[in-house]
């Protein structure tokens, strides 16, 4: 009975108080839901040729009537000028096309992890895209409209339509950061009342929420997992399944607070990149795109907001393109794929023999031990770094760990990095509350 219940539910979400939603607030969510199912189903040659024509309309728009490229000739993307946050915060207001009211569009920014916060708008409408691309990926985890969620978010104030679509979603919000043990167990009480939930957020919380599961054996019956806003490490994948299941779809998406919801994990261990909504470059430190298969900075182009054309955006960000032949044989999504997304250019330590680390050196050594329950590492010159780390007091620890990580990183430094550790109480977090591996504190040449 309750199962049939749920499916009369959803249904009647779906066709019933999502409409009426949309005609309320004047979106098109549910178009824009239909639109990627049915861009999914698109041949590759279809989605190459969709998105160079978005990419052509949107250069031809920037150049008749944003501000910002008033003096840009060609509208042939790579002859346009790089963005970065510092651009976009002095000349926010060049960057807003003359034909919409900068009044009338929505603010969204940044938030300021990096240490620079900036800011972009958009129509509503394109608001109500990003919702539903970002419904879209949800689904691809088994979610459907109505099921149970438990969300992990900064939003803390929740307006009038924010609480109607967390109870029509039969949504539970919560913080996303600074939460307790106790905060954590009382969460997985209250969601293991329901028969089943899916669960939302940062990976680092949804981390922290599966380590509290399996030291108090709480085990809620989750069904799926959607991550977002941080980096899903592999020792976090493997805390998370422990904790809810080897069962459980993991979805892993990457995407900005600026507005642009990039790439998503789907069959693959690869990300698919929404490429009718963005154009993706990598391109090395000059600016000059590298080969697939080579790390390289991120430029981003949205192809969809007109309101503030975002043209070669450097996020801060590292990624890998996939190289061609390496694309899987069988595959039933056609979008171009993303190797990897290595993390924030600050995510990366140097040396002086030149030899760099990423986030993914330190994890891969530090993972394996357990007595560590959190570290940073800061990197104040190329000499040297400091690992200050928090000892999980449940766990038996010695100087021996400290000597065996500090031996394993050497190797991988060839030896030319002083490495000194300090034991903390407490570790600061980003401004933004987000959690930080790297700290890296070198001038920028």
């Amino acid at each position: 009975m309750k199962k049939y219940l749920m499916a009369l539910y959803n249904s009647l979400l779906k066709h019933f108080i999502l409409p009426i939603g949309d005609a309320f607030t004047n979106g098109n969510y549910l178009k824009y839901i239909k639109e990627w199912k049915t861009n999914d189903l698109k041949s590759n040659t279809e989605l190459r040729s969709i998105q160079n024509q978005k990419l052509q309309r949107i250069l031809d728009h920037a150049v008749t009537n944003v501000p910002f490229y008033k003096d840009q000739k060609s509208t042939v993307l790579t002859d346009f000028p790089m963005l970065t946050k510092a651009v976009l915060r002095t000349h926010t207001e060049d960057l807003v096309s003359r034909s919409y009211n900068i009044s009338k569009l929505d603010k969204h920014h940044s938030s300021g992890s990096t240490g620079q916060q900036s800011f972009t708008y958009m129509t509503r409408d394109h608001t109500f895209y990003l919702r539903a691309l970002q419904t879209h990926w949800w689904q691809w985890s088994g979610y459907r409209f109505g099921d149970s969620l438990l969300q992990f978010g900064i939003s803390q104030k929740r307006n009038v339509l924010k609480s109607l679509k967390d109870l029509f979603f039969r949504t539970t919000y919560v913080k996303a950061f600074g939460l307790s043990e106790t905060e954590l167990k009382a969460i997985l009480h209250k969601v293991k009342k329901k028969k089943s939930i899916y669960i939302a957020g940062y990976p680092s919380v949804v981390n922290q929420l599966a380590k509290v599961s399996l030291s108090h054996h709480i085990r809620p019956n989750v069904k799926g997992v959607i991550c977002f806003g941080d980096k899903l490490f592999d020792h976090y994948k493997t805390t998370i399944k422990n904790a809810f299941g080897s069962h459980i779809s993991l979805v892993d998406t990457y995407g900005c607070a600026e507005g642009l919801l990039m790439a998503c994990k789907h069959e693959a261990d690869y990300y698919s990149i929404m490429s009718p909504h963005v154009y993706i470059e990598v391109v090395d430190d000059d600016g000059k795109p590298v080969d697939d298969g080579v790390m390289g900075h991120v430029l981003v182009t949205c192809l969809t907001n007109y309101a503030m054309p975002l043209i070669r955006y450097r996020l801060g960000d590292l990624a890998i393109k996939l190289p061609k032949d390496k694309y899987p044989e069988h595959i039933s999504l056609q979008y171009p794929l993303l190797q990897k997304v290595v993390g924030r250019e600050t995510d990366i330590i140097k040396t002086t023999q030149g030899v760099t680390l990423n986030i993914h050196s330190f994890t891969g050594v530090l993972e394996y031990y357990q007595a560590i329950e959190q570290y940073k590492i800061i990197q104040n010159d190329l000499e040297r770094i400091r690992i200050e780390y928090i000892v999980d007091k449940t766990k038996p620890f010695d100087m021996s760990i400290l000597n065996e990580i500090k031996s394993k990183l050497q190797k991988l430094t060839k030896n030319c990095l002083d490495i000194v550790f300090e034991e903390v109480d407490t570790i600061k977090p980003t401004k933004s509350g987000k959690p930080q591996i790297i700290e890296s504190n070198l001038k920028k040449t």
